[in-house]
């Protein structure tokens, strides 16, 4: 939080200097320079990522995806298999009816 204000006073005493220094009198210029002075300072810079890190970020990337891929098979298995089961079921079902449905005709 220091460094914050660190920042802030250095933006404003940039704009103070200028408005000092400039013989126009223009406020309007020297509030705009301290705020575009602090936005710079606030503002993170990028950092660089390593190959390494970014090989890693990847192979966890990949490792994600596959895992997925593979739940999601195991869960279109799992689905073709109930219904296969469901089927059989059904198919059993409707012979019984059937015996005795032909077994009242017989007689």
């Amino acid at each position: 939080m220091f460094k914050f204000f660190l920042k802030v006073i250095l933006a404003f005493f940039l704009g103070g200097v200028w408005y000092y220094i400039d013989q126009s009198n223009l406020v309007a210029i020297a509030v705009v320079l301290a705020i575009f002075v602090f936005l710079i300072l606030v503002v993170k810079p990028i950092k660089f990522q390593s190959p390494k890190k970014r090989e890693e970020f990847i192979q966890k990337m990949r490792e994600k995806r596959e895992r997925l891929m593979a739940i999601e098979l195991k869960q279109k298995e799992e689905i073709e298999r109930a219904k296969k089961l469901n089927r059989l079921k059904r198919e059993q079902h409707m012979e019984v009816h059937r015996e005795s449905f032909n077994s009242k005709f017989k007689e």
